[in-house]
């Protein structure tokens, strides 16, 4: 009988196996944010779920397979995604901080260039100013 029982347990636990290969290549793929950190909360629920699932159901290899399973989703889920938002929060915060820096850039250059504008204007009207006193002054 406890060959039947283990012969049953082989195509599940493949099974089982194969859904938590692709999964962890799933969350390999998704990661894409290149620091290295992607995934570690898919692990980490993976191996708590394996031995959760240990706990449960004994030394079942396919109680640790689903637990594992289980495990990687929730971990993938929770921080791993929290971690993706963080770095794309932050990626938006730097991309918004360099536009207002830009901003301040061309504000301040307009400024430069309308006070240039000013003092050249006024040198100007002055130079004109001159003109006409030294025109219109009596010969002495």
């Amino acid at each position: 009988m406890s060959g039947t029982m283990s012969h049953r347990r082989t195509p599940v636990a493949m099974a089982a196996l194969a859904g938590i290969l692709a999964l962890s290549l799933a969350a390999c793929e998704g990661g894409g944010g290149g620091t290295g950190s992607a995934g570690v909360g898919t692990v980490g629920g993976a191996a708590v779920g394996a031995g959760a699932g240990r706990l449960l159901f004994g030394n079942s290899t396919t109680g640790m397979l689903i637990g594992a399973g289980v495990g990687g989703l929730a971990g993938n889920m929770t921080l791993d995604r929290q971690a993706e938002e963080r770095r794309a929060q932050e990626q938006q915060a730097a991309q918004d901080a360099q536009m207002r820096r830009q901003l301040d850039f061309e504000r301040q250059q307009a400024l430069q260039a309308e006070e240039t504008r000013r003092q050249i204007e006024e040198q100007r009207l002055f130079e004109e100013w001159r003109r006409t006193q030294n025109t219109s002054a009596p010969a002495g």
